[in-house]
């Protein structure tokens, strides 16, 4: 077994029940658009009422805290955390006219990438610790450090837990580097928490129908079939077998779906993973919500689940998108399970309450 090592590598593991005390009662409820806390409402109620929860802040508290509640209880968990890219996000807001720039998320380490391999190394223990005995982790990275990251899951959910290594190719984005070839893909890692877990089988349409040699599985090969002359039988198909490899686009500006958060990941793209990986009923979990696509697809897909980001643009984008879409959606066909936001009020948050950020209007354009 092969195992990463960097500066001041730390097993949380001794850690653990003390901070998920720590964290049990942390976060509160709140009313966004109110601007005022939910006193008589807490997270065990709305973990017993089945009710969706987006949390506002650190998500490694966030895992602490719902060790205490859904410990092995979750099916799917989903991440697009930060890829190294030595970048901050921004984005240009603008209310009543008024441009503003603020940091939708900062992903520059200074050159440090151990501090980054601890970040998602303890994120990483946490999450395994609360999926399901069913449930899959799906590890969204690009080529910054998708490999360093691989070896990591591989010591925390042992080589054999390994599923997939999905290929997203996304082939309409623009590459302006001439000392490398365009880098048109991301890495999408699956690990199971234990044997019991099910990957569901995905056709995708064809181009066209294809004439196609029929074959059945004998003694553990795959064989031709044959007629009773002993030829070959043939088929007509007009789907096939969803692959490792993927072909779907990057979100444009002139998608409905675009929000202006930097990025966001496209819809089909969630939609897939969530269809793959998961059940109707089952729980979702991202960790690193951005735009929310992860939750809105889950949403759609009659799912329940859990978010969680830091910035109040996320959690404005969250839930205007989940909002908008329950007042339309068909409800014969998708349940209208309600939301709840939890978070810990510190001065800042306080801030952005009483200033009615929840409340406005406001269009996001990236930068």
């Amino acid at each position: 077994m092969v195992f990463l090592n960097w500066e001041n590598k730390r097993d949380i593991i001794k850690d653990i029940d003390e901070k998920r005390k720590i964290y049990k009662n942390y976060f509160e409820c709140i009313d966004l658009e109110k601007g005022i806390l939910k006193k008589s409402f807490d997270l065990i109620q709305a973990l017993i009422e089945n009710k969706n929860i987006l949390f506002w802040g650190d998500n490694l508290k966030v895992l602490y805290c719902l060790l205490n509640y859904l410990e092995d209880k979750i099916d799917l968990i989903y991440i697009d955390p930060p890829f190294y890219s030595g970048s901050n996000y921004t984005i240009n807001m603008y209310l009543n006219g008024k441009k503003r720039e603020i940091l939708a998320y900062n992903d520059n380490w200074r050159g440090n990438l151990d501090e980054y391999l601890q970040m998602i190394y303890e994120r990483i223990i946490l999450f395994r610790k609360l999926l399901s005995s069913k449930g899959l982790l799906v590890v969204h990275l690009d080529w910054h450090v998708s490999h360093y990251v691989r070896v990591i899951l591989d010591e925390i959910f042992g080589k054999n837990r390994f599923v997939n290594n999905i290929v997203w190719y996304y082939y309409n984005k623009y590459s302006a580097g001439k000392k490398n070839l365009p880098r048109a893909h991301d890495d999408i890692l699956i690990y199971s928490r234990s044997n019991n877990y099910q990957l569901n089988e995905l056709r995708l349409p064809r181009e066209k129908p294809i004439k196609q040699l029929k074959r059945k599985m004998v003694n553990g090969v795959l064989k031709n079939v044959k007629d009773k002359n002993g030829k070959v039988v043939y088929r007509i198909v007009v789907d096939k077998k969803l692959d490792d490899v993927w072909k779907i686009p990057c979100l444009q500006p002139a998608s409905r779906e675009w929000t202006g958060f930097p990025t966001q990941k496209h819809h089909e793209l969630l939609e897939r993973i969530i269809k793959l990986c998961s059940n109707e009923n089952d729980l979702i979990a991202d960790f690193f919500a951005g735009s929310g696509t992860t939750l809105l697809e889950a949403q759609k897909l009659n799912r329940r689940w859990i978010g969680c980001d830091t910035s109040e643009i996320s959690i404005y984008l969250t839930c205007k998108r989940i909002k908008n879409y329950l007042k339309k959606v068909n409800l014969n066909r998708v349940k209208k399970i309600p939301l709840e936001v939890f978070t810990r009020l510190d001065y800042n948050k306080k801030k952005i309450l009483n200033s009615g950020f929840f409340k406005k209007d406001i269009k996001i354009r990236r930068n």
